[in-house]
Parts: C-alpha cells; sequence; structure tokens
C-alpha cells in the first residue's frame, strides 16, 4: 500500500503533465485533495479529511473548513480540466485496433440522477469503464428547454481540445436523440450511434414511418438495416436505422440454473409491472439504432460500448459490492450550490483517471503482478477500476515498487508533446507517520 507521502509526488507529476494550476501553492491543494481522495476511496468529506497531508497537527474542524475551500477553486472546474482531462485519455486510450470500429475511439454520452442533482458526463470508453472529460450540472426535475443545449455544449466543449486526426464516435441512450444534438456531431466530425424510442419519427427509404413501425418488419435473430434519416420527410437528417434483437450470448458464470432461474423471475415481474402500469410494451426487447455507420455490424459494435458508463457511475456510487465505492450521490445530495456539485465531480474525474491507468496495468501487466491480483477475487470480473482501487490499497506491500514506477510512467506518457517539461514545484515538507495520521 502507498502512503499518502508516496502518492503525493506522483499525483504532483500527474498534474503538471496535464498542465499545472499557475501558482504552485494552487497545485499543493489539488494535489492534496486529489492523493486524499486515493487513499482514502471516498468522496465523504470526512474521508478527504482524514487523509489531506498536513506538515503540522491540524484539528478536525480546520480540516474540514480547509476541504470547503477547494469547491470554490476552478482547478476542479469543466472548463478548467476538459482540455486537460482530453489530452490525458487520448494519451491512454488508443483507438479500436481490430473491428468494423477500427480505428475509432468512442465516448459514451449519459447521465446520473443524484438526489436533486442530474450529472449530464461525456467520457471516452476504455476497457469497459470510462474516463469522464466533461460533464455538466442540471437540477432535478430538469428544467424546461435545458437539456439538448446542455449537452449540445457537452460536444461542443469537448469537441473543442479533440485533435482534428483523432475519429471519434459518440454513443448514447434514447433520452438523447435530437436534431440539435445530432447537428453538433455533424458540425465537429464525429460518428455517432443513439439508440431510439418506439414513438420517434424515422424516415426509412422513401416512407415516413415510427421506429415501431420498423420493429414490426425486423425478424427475431437479427438485425436488419435501412438507409434513411431521423425525422421525416424534407426535415430528415441522413442516417441508418439499425433494428433488431440479436442473439443472446451470456458468459459462462451467466449460464448456471440458479442464473437462469433468477433472469426468468426478473423478467416475469417486469412484464407484470410494465403491464400494470402501461400496458405491455412489445417493443421493450428490441433495440433501434440511429447511427452514422453504413452497416448494422459496426453499429452494434459501437453500441455496446454505452454501457460502460453503467460501471463507472456504480464505481462512483457504490462499488462493484454496495461498499467499494466513492460515494458520489450521497455526497451530491447534501450539496446546494451547482458550482460545487461540478467540482465534486471533478475530483472524480482526476481520481478516476489516475485510477483506472494502474488498473489497466494490472490487468495487461506482466504475468507476477496478474498473479498477486489472483489473490483479490475467485472470479477474475473485476474492472479496471477495481483492480486500481485493490492495486493502490494491496496490503502485502509485493506491488510498492511496481506502483510506483507505474504511476511515474503514466505521468511521462501523458506529458509527451509538450513543448517543455513542467517547472519544478516545492514539495511540503514529509512528517512522521505519527504527525500525518493525526
Amino acid at each position: 500500500m502507498l502512503s499518502p507521502s508516496e502518492l503525493y509526488p506522483l499525483v504532483v507529476t500527474w498534474l503538471q503533465a496535464l498542465g499545472a494550476p499557475d501558482r504552485p501553492a494552487a497545485l499543493v491543494a489539488l494535489a492534496q485533495v486529489v492523493v486524499a481522495l486515493l487513499h482514502g476511496q471516498s468522496l465523504r468529506p470526512s474521508a478527504l479529511m482524514r487523509a489531506l497531508l498536513s506538515p503540522t497537527v491540524v484539528p478536525a474542524r480546520q480540516r474540514y473548513k480547509r476541504l470547503a475551500r477547494t469547491w470554490d477553486r476552478a482547478w476542479l472546474s469543466p472548463a478548467w480540466l476538459t482540455a486537460r482531462l482530453v489530452r490525458a485519455a487520448l494519451a491512454l486510450v488508443p483507438p479500436d485496433r481490430e473491428g468494423p470500429t477500427a480505428g475509432l475511439t468512442h465516448l459514451a454520452l449519459d447521465s446520473l440522477r443524484c438526489g436533486p442533482w442530474e450529472v449530464f458526463t461525456l467520457g471516452v470508453v476504455w476497457h469497459g469503464r470510462v474516463l469522464p472529460v466533461c460533464w455538466r450540472v442540471l437540477p432535478y426535475p430538469w428544467p424546461k428547454g435545458q437539456v439538448t443545449p446542455a449537452v449540445c455544449a457537452l460536444v461542443a466543449q469537448v469537441a473543442a481540445a479533440w485533435p482534428p486526426d483523432r475519429p471519434a464516435h459518440l454513443v448514447a441512450d434514447r433520452a438523447f436523440p435530437s436534431r440539435p444534438l445530432l447537428r453538433a456531431l455533424r458540425a465537429v466530425g464525429w460518428g455517432w450511434t443513439i439508440r431510439l424510442r418506439a414513438n420517434t419519427g424515422v424516415r426509412a427509404g422513401a416512407e415516413d414511418l415510427l421506429v415501431r413501425d420498423l420493429i414490426g418488419r425486423a425478424r427475431p435473430g437479427r438485425w436488419t438495416a435501412w438507409a434513411g434519416g431521423y425525422g421525416r420527410g424534407l426535415r430528415a437528417l441522413a442516417a441508418t436505422l439499425v433494428v433488431g434483437r440479436g442473439l443472446v450470448v451470456l458468459p459462462g458464470h451467466q449460464r448456471t440454473v440458479g442464473t437462469q432461474r433468477h433472469r426468468a423471475a426478473r423478467q416475469a415481474e417486469r412484464v407484470r409491472v410494465r403491464g400494470y402500469q402501461y400496458r405491455v410494451r412489445q417493443t421493450d426487447p428490441w433495440v433501434a439504432l440511429c447511427t452514422s455507420h453504413p452497416s448494422w455490424r459496426a453499429a452494434v459494435a459501437s453500441y455496446r460500448r454505452r454501457w460502460a458508463t453503467e460501471g463507472s457511475y456504480r464505481d462512483a456510487q457504490s462499488g462493484w459490492d454496495g461498499q467499494h465505492g466513492w460515494d458520489l450521490e450521497p455526497v451530491l445530495r447534501r450539496l446546494t450550490d451547482a458550482r460545487q456539485v461540478e467540482r465534486v465531480v471533478g475530483l472524480w474525474a482526476l481520481g478516476a483517471l489516475l485510477q483506472q491507468w494502474v488498473g489497466a496495468q494490472v490487468v495487461h501487466g506482466p504475468g507476477w503482478v496478474r498473479a498477486v491480483a489472483g489473490q483479490w477475487t475467485t472470479t477474475g470480473r473485476l474492472s479496471i477500476w477495481g483492480h486500481g482501487q485493490l492495486a493502490l490499497a494491496e496490503p502485502s506491500g509485493a506491488l510498492h515498487d511496481w506502483l510506483l514506477q507505474t504511476l511515474a510512467e503514466g505521468a511521462q506518457r501523458v506529458a509527451v508533446g509538450d513543448e517543455a517539461p513542467p517547472a519544478p514545484v516545492t514539495l511540503p515538507p514529509q512528517q512522521p507517520h505519527a504527525a500525518r495520521a493525526a
């Protein structure tokens, strides 16, 4: 396990590679709160304040005040972080190497509800998780007429920092399709694959239809594609429409008798509830996609990346077992200022960047590192976020030197291409363990 004093210079190196704040004091404060998150593994103020480094013994009340000042700084806002996170994500995440989406980098658009707040995020998909690079915060219930502009602003802000020679493809669920969004994606040169609702108007061939009409023409067990557009008539935006159910292929651990019994009971309950509330909708099992891909195979391959956001949201809230998450939802529930909500989400994005880098190196690292990771779970189904969390907290010390080297290599990889090396920063004096624990 790395102590906060060992993590601190490495986090400083990462922040310098990203583009450190102009003032050394701001860099020190930002690095210390990121270290507190990685060491405490929670966004709760109590966990962060206990893990904050301090050269002297500081009372808990003063630590809370020091932490509260963090949420008033601009260094965790999307305006300051987006360009830096985009550059870091593209340095760490390679484009797809093979298949129908070869050469593309996928971005997932989704939203997370935390009490009175709705957080819209746009992140780069990586090994079944996302690296959040930009976000917007709106109160819930959604203010009328603000959701679509907020989503389009997300796309524009990320695209402003996105290199033109790196093809991007956005995936999103059926809450997001709209003409303004598709026009925004066209304007920045991105591709898209977005799921549609059954009552959405589309143009297939020369016909104006609803998506449910296309579903009626599709065949179970296969995918069908039509050249058409989103919308009707002359206002339709050219796109490929893909409808199907595909074949259900379950991983090995979900093919047991007990799992199948649970899936059948859950589906029966879903049908019962929906039949009671809405009358059973026969279109629910089908997937209808609006995509810029010319083929259904590429569209389906891209849309599968959307589920990465679900896992990342779970990591930020409860974790894989309901106990090891970062407690994002209970923290945001208590906040009443949208700016503070943005800063907390920014801290989550920075922490996730470092932790998922570590986890990816564990999963794809040397054999002896994967052997150590094999002691953490009997199933081996941990995400890169979970691998990173357990690697940072590994109690035996077997990964100590490897972690130091891996974090340093990640910062160096992010810094590649900078015109000049980062300026040196004076680090706070290190204290004995007993003093730091105070």
